[in-house]
């Protein structure tokens, strides 16, 4: 089970209502009320997708918050991995310790096929796929690798 922190799930709902706003500028207190996200937690969220050059901040009167690009054009592995980093669903050489099987481990094959499957699908899913409730989400292939 792939298990992400409440920062990436305030990341993406916060996403999502910039998307659904995506020609106004909004602001953080705005994102949180309607968003449910506890306010003291934003602010960190909105500089890792800031720092992705997802988002632009603007400063002073009229200023807030808009995406920084088109929600077709961000994915939602991008905005996952803006706040968490890059995923891998399984990382045997993590353990620090050096496996015999390494070269020929089936659980290895298996668990690097289903995080490449994870990713594929994170990575085809786009900002406005997640906003707009018509849009059907990426089908999964089946086929063998």
């Amino acid at each position: 089970m792939v298990r992400f922190s409440a920062k990436t799930d305030y990341a993406l709902r916060a996403m999502m209502d910039l998307a659904c706003h995506p020609t106004e500028r909004t602001t953080l207190p705005a994102i949180a009320e309607r968003q449910g996200i506890p306010r003291k937690f934003l602010p960190a969220v909105l500089q890792a997708l800031t720092q992705a050059q997802l988002i632009r901040t603007i400063r002073g009167y009229g200023g807030g918050v808009e995406l920084a690009c088109d929600p077709r054009d961000i994915t939602v592995r991008q905005i996952i991995e803006s706040v968490e980093g890059p995923q891998q669903l399984y990382d045997c050489d993590s353990r620090g310790q050096d496996c015999m099987r390494k070269g020929n481990c089936q659980l290895r094959l298996l668990l690097e096929r289903a995080g490449d499957a994870m990713l594929s699908v994170l990575e085809g899913t786009t900002l406005a796929d997640l906003s707009s409730a018509d849009a059907p989400l990426p089908e999964l292939s089946c086929a063998n690798n």
